[in-house]
């Protein structure tokens, strides 16, 4: 911001105030965004209820969401959905799902890993 100069003085910002205040001009030099809170929307209950749950119930989510996530494109050739940041993946990479062995042939898509019953 160019400094005001009264008689080759310069001004004090309290004076500069005092001047525009006189002038009807008044607040901030510059315009500043208005920023509109909107209302936080109403807290949901969570689908999932965080109580104590058997090794029966946790097996039977975990089957529910692999029979989700995984698709068969051959009787040993399977896609894993959206495998991305959950499973590594490498090619010729070892893992065991549902008690069977596969290893990854490589990406479908790259969030997708092909793998093969390594049986």
């Amino acid at each position: 911001m160019e400094g005001m100069t009264t008689d080759g003085k310069l001004l004090g910002q309290d004076d500069i105030d005092a001047l525009l205040g006189e002038a009807g001009i008044e607040g901030d030099y510059e315009e500043e965004p208005q920023i509109k809170e909107t209302p936080a929307p109403p807290k949901k209950r969570s689908a999932v209820m965080f109580a104590k749950k058997t090794d029966l119930d946790v097996k039977d989510t975990m089957g529910i969401l692999y029979s989700r996530a995984v698709l068969e494109r051959e009787s040993d050739v399977k896609v894993i959905w959206n495998a991305s940041g959950t499973i590594p993946m490498l090619t010729g990479y070892n893992m065991k799902i549902h008690e069977t062995e596969y290893v990854s042939l490589g990406t479908l898509h790259e969030n997708h890993l092909v793998v093969k019953n390594n049986s």
